[in-house]
């Protein structure tokens, strides 16, 4: 009997690990984060950076793309040409064993001849996340079925009843170290241009000037470096690339203060409010839909309306309020996966209904 069981566990620590294939968008270095995370889980990865600017593998395949578009109405044949590239690397990688699990982020980035081929090379769950609004994507709808589950994160496509839409939110990488040894006195904040964001950040810059706050404010810029200065003042940096999330998660972890400045587009909740949680930072923000998270507390977190301060001194001053232990480790990213990937044991993770 004591054989058996003794049996029985070789046999169960033998099992080899779950292997899962992960396709995102690398954006700034974020897939390696994702890759290390799951390795951190138990998970065996297989990866693909899904190309957002899709370079031609030659002049010829531009050629007749270009002829399949305009001369035969094809309007999809560039996307189909590039999941058609996708789809012989992952079938060498997979060297005809199918993976257990599949994670897809943007999935309208990906034709559906492609994403019938994972189907049909995963085992279990092959699971979708839009981690941006999903009314932006209209291509997103048709690789809807496909998914055994498909995940939003913003609580306005919950509205979207026909499709079987599941809620979620973004997360933190819980495999990085939360020490704070080097902490600054400042204020902190990473973000692309975008036009109806820019007159909040500078507000907030320019009331920062005046209290003599210390500001780490980067903008990525991708238009005439001359004209930076039209919308922003001279305490917000002007950053050509993107810095990468090791070096973002490096800089949250030094910063007093994580300042998020919401695209007006979205309610869902950005991975900044996530990390704040993480690392126990206090959280500026202009998503007023965050008051209705179970995390939400007023000494941590100050919903800013864009134009007023009054109240947020005050707010400096008070200490951060401790998060129960459970309702921190629902978002880390350890319990995110076991949810969307449907593996037991895991808490659930919810939207709230939202109000506009």
């Amino acid at each position: 009997y004591l054989g058996a069981i003794k049996m029985e566990q070789l046999e169960y620590q033998a099992a080899p690990p779950p292997r899962i294939y992960l396709a995102l968008p690398n954006i700034s270095g974020i897939t390696e984060l994702f890759i290390q995370n799951l390795q951190h889980h138990g998970f065996d990865v297989i990866s693909t950076d899904i190309a957002m600017q899709f370079s031609y593998p030659s002049f010829s395949a531009r050629l007749q793309t270009k002829y399949c578009q305009l001369l035969l109405g094809e309007r999809d044949a560039k996307l189909r040409l590039q999941s058609k590239i996708i789809q012989q690397e992952l079938s060498a990688q997979l060297n005809g064993q199918p993976v257990d699990y599949a994670l897809i982020i943007r999935s309208d980035l990906l034709h559906p001849e492609l994403l019938t081929f994972i189907r049909r090379n995963t085992r279990h769950t092959m699971v979708a996340y839009q981690w941006d609004g999903i009314q932006r994507y209209p291509n997103i709808w048709r690789t809807i079925p496909y998914f055994d589950r498909f995940f939003i994160f913003d609580p306005a496509d919950l509205a979207y009843q026909q499709y079987p839409l599941l809620p979620t939110t973004n997360f933190y990488f819980d495999h990085l170290p939360t020490d704070n040894t080097n902490t600054n006195n400042n204020f902190y904040f990473l973000g692309f241009h975008n036009d109806d964001r820019a007159a909040g950040i500078s507000n907030f810059a320019r009331y920062a000037k005046q209290q003599g706050w210390q500001l780490n404010f980067n903008i990525l810029w991708n238009q005439e470096p001359s004209k930076f200065h039209n919308f922003y003042p001279e305490n917000v940096n002007f950053i050509t690339s993107a810095i990468s999330f090791d070096e973002n998660q490096v800089n949250i972890r030094n910063s007093k203060i994580l300042v998020d400045f919401v695209i007006q587009a979205h309610h869902g909740l950005s991975f900044r409010t996530f990390e704040a949680l993480h690392y126990q930072k206090k959280l500026i923000t202009t998503n007023t839909q965050i008051r209705y998270y179970d995390f939400y507390h007023p000494d941590n977190i100050f919903i800013w309306d864009g134009l007023s301060f009054d109240g947020i001194t005050d707010f400096l001053k008070q200490p951060y309020y401790e998060i129960d232990t459970p309702i921190k480790e629902r978002y880390s990213f350890g319990n995110w996966i076991r949810y969307i990937l449907d593996i037991p044991p895991y808490d659930p993770i919810s939207l709230p209904k939202i109000t506009i």
